[in-house]
């Protein structure tokens, strides 16, 4: 069930193997979300792989064993790395899908698509009630995703079976300010700085980055990251401070400001600098934001949460209640922060699960 990356991925691996595999897909075509995936160009990984970039260590192993680049290579598909991200070679995500809809056709997946499914009977036979009718098969594996941006929440489906499920929460999104003068007029401005998320007074992350204001918060990849590391950590309202000169020191940029003209023009962006400078050294070196969380789902990229992992045979992806029920990519509680990390566990995890069935 589901056809996104994961989904449709691990459907092509089974009928390899030689299983007769349907996909079931809730809009009336696979791949939607992928096809948005890094701006339309499918960061589909990253060389950089450590356990540190997702909420949970437990999966690094499968993580580490799948080889982004051969395994595409298997399915038509050329890649190249670029400022250590992994990207199709066209840097289109449409060659991706395009290249997994062939291996779909190639290997006769059949696609019913257009059909929502609404509740699950597992026994020796199981039956997915759907709402353009039944489908009856031996082995059942969730690749559903999530409502992050524009897809579906499935969590009721799996509370039915009995599953433990942790509350899904949308994660890589922009971040909200509670102040409303610390982002007064600076709507649309962006500034390289270095960004550092506090949880009162402990440090949780520091990360250096593009940061975009919003008329009600801040976005961009850094602030993404930060958003999951918020997250991970459940923080529901952090301190984030902002060093727009990371490689002076204070002292050095309490000179500058000395300066009237270098201080009104000399340094930041205009607007951000009207507010700073009211700040001194700290409006530059320690510009602090107070934030009251994630914006909602639409502009989220992934979710936190899903499938507790203990329900989750990370050898093959069964789920321990049964033996014939598996969950894979979105629809298990794996997210990564930005820069490839969460299609590589939706590719990843539909490997591990068709490698062990």
């Amino acid at each position: 069930i589901g056809g996104g990356a994961s989904g449709i991925y691990a459907r092509i691996l089974l009928a390899k193997k030689g299983y007769s595999v349907a996909l079931v897909e809730s809009n009336d075509r696979i791949g939607k979300k992928l096809l948005a995936t890094g701006n339309g160009k499918c960061n589909l990984s990253n060389i950089d792989m450590k356990a540190e970039y997702y909420n949970t260590p437990l999966v690094i192993d499968i993580i580490t064993q799948f080889d982004m680049q051969s395994e595409m290579l298997k399915v038509g598909l050329m890649t190249k790395i670029k400022s250590g991200r992994i990207y199709p070679l066209s840097e289109q995500a449409n060659n991706v899908l395009n290249a997994l809809i062939c291996n779909i056709n190639r290997y006769g997946v059949k696609l019913l698509t257009n059909q929502i499914a609404l509740s699950i009977d597992i026994d020796k036979i199981i039956t997915i009630s759907t709402d353009k009718g039944d489908i009856k098969c031996k082995n059942i594996c969730f690749a559903t995703g999530s409502n992050a941006t524009f897809g579906r929440d499935n969590s009721s489906i799996y509370k039915k079976l009995g599953f433990k499920v942790n509350k899904g929460l949308p994660s890589l999104s922009p971040l909200i300010s509670k102040k409303a003068e610390q982002i007064k007029g600076l709507n649309g401005v962006r500034q390289e700085a270095k960004v550092s998320l506090y949880d009162n007074k402990k440090l949780i992350a520091t990360e250096y980055g593009e940061v975009q204001f919003r008329k009600d918060g801040i976005s961009g990849i850094v602030i993404m990251n930060m958003s999951a590391r918020m997250r991970w950590n459940n923080i529901n309202e952090g301190i984030i401070y902002l060093d727009f000169m990371p490689d002076y020191s204070e002292e050095y940029v309490s000179h500058l400001l000395e300066n009237t003209i270098t201080a009104e023009y000399g340094l930041l962006n205009k607007n951000l600098m009207q507010n700073a400078v009211k700040l001194g050294v700290n409006g530059i070196k320690k510009y602090r934001l107070d934030v009251v969380g994630c914006d909602d789902f639409k502009m989220a990229q992934v979710m936190h949460g899903g499938i507790d992992l203990e329900e989750v045979d990370l050898h093959n992806m069964a789920l321990v209640k049964y033996n014939n029920v598996f969950a894979i990519g979105e629809a298990v509680d794996v997210d990564g922060i930005c820069g490839g990390y969460n299609l590589h566990w939706a590719f990843a995890s539909a490997y591990n699960f068709a490698k062990g069935v």
